[in-house]
């Protein structure tokens, strides 16, 4: 069982979590990296600050804007450079996984349609607007219902590929496609 701090910020303090480390033998034998952890969409890799603090912060203050006080209360971070930091990172993140979804729905016209930007919507309302429009593309290819995948999923997908020491394999839309459409066979 792994455990990892992430900070409440209902309680101030890092609380622990579990995670799931996934250990591969044969690249253990290899002498290779054999282990490999799997953290929920909640969890910002190499951080304690949790992704879903900082996307409820920046579903109030879209324009990026630095409240202390508040970044404080639901980030749960004192130094006002971490909040700033976070922010910061947030809206990069959000900005990215729009730019990958848009890509991703762009090739899907018979499943949905790729959302029109509107002049005053922050990048959380549009990320918003295309995890509803992959939702729908899921529900529609695979012909059953699927449950809705938050945007933070989105997020942290495109989190996980960008902070990755090495890169992955496979392009960034090939993940996102993955984590829509599941193989069901």
């Amino acid at each position: 069982m792994l455990l990892r701090k992430v900070r409440s910020p209902e309680e101030g303090e890092n609380v622990e979590v579990t995670i799931i480390s996934i250990v591969c033998l044969k690249a253990k034998e290899s002498g290779k990296q054999y282990t490999k952890r799997l953290l929920p969409p909640f969890l910002i890799p190499y951080c304690q600050i949790s992704r879903h603090g900082v996307m409820a912060y920046l579903g109030r203050f879209c324009d990026g804007r630095v409240e202390y006080a508040i970044g404080v209360r639901m980030l749960g971070a004192r130094d006002i450079r971490t909040i700033r930091r976070h922010i910061a990172m947030g809206l990069a993140t959000i900005s990215a996984a729009a730019l990958e979804l848009a890509s991703l729905l762009s090739g899907l016209p018979a499943h949905a349609t790729l959302p029109d930007r509107q002049l005053n919507e922050s990048p959380g309302q549009y990320l918003q607007e295309l995890s509803k429009q992959m939702d729908r593309a899921a529900r529609r290819a695979g012909g059953t219902r699927v449950s809705e995948t938050p945007p933070m999923v989105y997020a942290h997908l495109v989190s996980v590929v960008e902070r990755s020491a090495r890169g992955v394999a496979i392009p960034l839309t090939s993940v996102l496609r993955a984590a829509v459409f599941h193989d069901s066979s």
